[in-house]
């Protein structure tokens, strides 16, 4: 019999990534009828919604009414406004699923999904609703791996094409990998084209054919990245900034709320934390 080794998928799979940054349940009122995108996926379970025309999620395409029973997934960096009244009860779980370093693969998808709740649903709600500590590890290795299988089944939701502006950083590694280990608040779109040995006008117009996305929202994405990473490791705003060399914390707090549509502390206030699997 011929044994057929495919180190290619084994080590592609290696080098991802898959991160549980936040989740809630519960209910929360939002009025705000301005696209924003944010660096994360967003998973939404409407659990009960009394008032059903008045609570929807909307993206440039359509307006999505919010039924209990269904999913509705809103891509990392898709601009998305949410209005979500006060008897709307909902479980809200934010991920990224990076390909390789600081490549989130969803962020070339143009639009939001509204699909049936998948099957790993009721186990993920119980697990959000243990409140064992004995079972903390476990629960949170069982959590982590049913919201990875929520993503991976998105997958086949979208066109191939849809991937292939994140794909094509493979183009990139050397700059991802310079990001991964000294992005910072003061890393510049000069940095990176001296990085390529070309002008920073050569460099922008090439990079932006190839990938979508600027050269300076591909440095916003690895910063907000890792000060997600360092919120979620516990350190104080004040060491991010220092850490992330922000001109002080104010800096920082007007930069995570730029990207992110919330202050850092109101982030954490709602965080209950996250799992990382690699």
């Amino acid at each position: 019999m011929k044994i057929s080794n495919r180190l290619d998928l084994i080590s592609v799979f290696n080098a991802s990534r898959f991160m549980l940054r936040h989740y809630a349940k519960g209910y929360y009122p939002v009025n705000n009828l301005l696209m924003k995108p944010m660096s994360v996926n967003r998973l939404f379970f409407p659990l009960e919604n009394l008032n059903r025309s008045e609570n929807f999620i909307s993206d440039s395409f359509r307006r999505y009414s919010l039924c209990p029973g269904k999913m509705y997934f809103v891509p990392a960096f898709l601009p998305a406004c949410f209005q979500l009244d006060s008897q709307l009860l909902f479980l809200s779980i934010q991920t990224n699923l990076e390909i390789f370093p600081g490549v989130e693969l969803f962020s070339g998808c143009p639009r939001m999904l509204e699909i049936p709740a998948p099957n790993e649903y009721t186990s993920l709600l119980e697990l959000f609703d243990s409140h064992s500590p004995d079972q903390l590890y476990q629960n949170a290795v069982k959590a982590g791996s049913l919201a990875f299988s929520i993503m991976a089944q998105l997958l086949d939701y979208y066109a191939p094409e849809d991937f292939w502006k994140p794909l094509a950083l493979r183009k990139y590694a050397d700059l991802t990998e310079y990001l991964n280990q000294h992005g910072t608040a003061l890393t510049s779109v000069a940095d990176l084209a001296k990085e390529k040995r070309l002008s920073r006008e050569s460099f922008t117009r090439h990079f932006t054919a190839d990938t979508g996305i600027t050269p300076k929202q591909l440095i916003d994405r690895f910063v907000i990245g890792r000060c997600l990473a360092l919120i979620g490791q516990g350190y104080s705003f004040k060491e991010i900034s220092y850490l992330m060399k922000f001109r002080d914390e104010f800096a920082f707090s007007r930069y995570f709320k730029r990207n992110m549509g919330e202050s850092p502390r109101y982030w954490r206030s709602r965080s209950i934390g996250g799992f990382t699997r690699r």
